[in-house]
């Protein structure tokens, strides 16, 4: 029997733009064909999916999401982590990096070899390697992280964690301003991971001497740092300026104004933005009381809060984000999709396979409804992982 599927009719994105009825054709866990649906068609592929009146787009990249549907990578369990990944391919996920917050050394490094383990999985939405948000932050610029968790750059801490990683952490964020961080944004750099600042209070001057140390990333950019003033630039304004950082943007209208978000994308076009959900286990269920690295949180109206009113992640997913970047920005649909495909698989070492419609690229695809831009149906791997009923 075929095992070829063919995807047919759909209007494809691709990093140039949209393709109308255009055909993708699949064998095995692989795109083999890309063209007019009438030409594959004649290849006679075992299964069709009538994707008319659809947006066939790659399958989102969530670099940096803590939890959702009731659990929380802090929870430290392969259950927890497959209910996220089956939670997330319902809103077009179709790989992420479960990010580890400050806490004890210890949970943190037990939540960083839970998620190790899932990303050797393969079901549902894919762990695509683990993203570790702190412990070396600045504790003036905490926001949600827990006080007790933080600690001053200790590169025995470092190693403790890339070992729980087990070659899996690609993405780490740091206050670049502590003293002895320079040593650990070099050495993360020198072993490929993404270093990334956030929760920092970093001058201009700070950051500029990062980035030549081997910074190339911005955590939630606005969210947990020094903002942008027209005497002191902060870590907003090297982030807009330096053309190498990347900067991620919370789409949800409540952590940055729509202006702000708008900005951000015109500076750094769709190859320097990055949309991500930051979410936290509320994400998907009801407004109510909830938890984040033990702390108590309420959310009302989808907007997440510890008890002081602080923001604590969000309750946003990846396909709103998309949504709202093309409301927020008057971005592109094709160019709000590589912020959250493409660009995100590039950043963490996977543009050869992941993030990309083309021939002998992983079959991670999502089809989004044409006029309202829901999932109907995510595919990994070429396998069905979702659809809507």
């Amino acid at each position: 029997m075929d095992s070829t599927l063919l995807i047919a009719g759909g209007t494809v994105v691709s990093s140039f733009g949209m393709s109308t009825d255009t055909g993708v054709l699949v064998r095995e866990s692989r795109i083999a064909e890309v063209g007019p649906t009438r030409d594959i068609l004649r290849r006679n592929p075992g299964r069709i999916i009538d994707a008319r009146g659809t947006i066939v787009a790659p399958g989102f990249i969530d670099i940096h999401i803590h939890g959702s549907a009731g659990y929380d990578t802090m929870d430290a369990t392969s259950s927890a982590l497959a209910r996220i990944a089956e939670f997330v391919s319902s809103h077009g996920v179709t790989g992420f990096l479960p990010t580890v917050m400050s806490s004890p050394i210890e949970r943190m490094l037990a939540a960083t070899r839970a998620a190790a383990q899932a990303a050797r999985a393969r079901k549902g939405a894919q762990v695509l390697g683990i993203n570790v948000e702190g412990p070396f932050l600045n504790p003036s610029f905490k926001g949600a992280q827990p006080e007790e968790g933080i600690t001053g750059p200790d590169m025995a801490i470092l190693h403790r964690i890339l070992e729980a990683g087990g070659g899996n952490v690609r993405v780490m964020t740091i206050a670049p301003e502590m003293p002895g961080a320079m040593d650990i944004v070099k050495k993360l750099a020198s072993q490929g991971v993404l270093t990334s600042v956030g929760h920092s209070g970093a001058s201009y001057d700070d950051i500029k001497n990062a980035v030549e140390a081997g910074l190339r990333h911005v955590t939630h950019t606005y969210n947990g740092m020094l903002g942008l003033h027209h005497r002191e630039p902060g870590v907003v304004g090297a982030a807009l300026v330096h053309g190498e950082l990347t900067c991620e943007i919370i789409a949800d209208g409540i952590h940055v104004h729509p202006v702000a978000v708008k900005l951000l994308a015109q500076a750094k076009g769709p190859e320097g933005t990055v949309l991500m959900t930051d979410a936290m286990r509320a994400a998907g269920l009801p407004d109510g009381h909830y938890e984040l690295g033990g702390q108590h949180v309420i959310v009302t109206g989808g907007a997440a809060r510890l008890d002081t009113g602080v923001l604590a992640g969000s309750t946003l997913t990846m396909d709103t984000a998309v949504r709202n970047m093309v409301e927020f920005a008057g971005a592109p649909l094709h160019a709000a999709i590589a912020m959250a495909s493409s660009t995100p698989a590039r950043l963490i070492g996977l543009a050869d396979r992941k993030g990309r419609i083309e021939p002998e690229m992983d079959a991670d695809i999502v089809l989004l409804d044409a006029e309202t831009l829901q999932v109907k149906t995510t595919l990994v791997m070429g396998e069905a992982v979702y659809e809507r009923k």
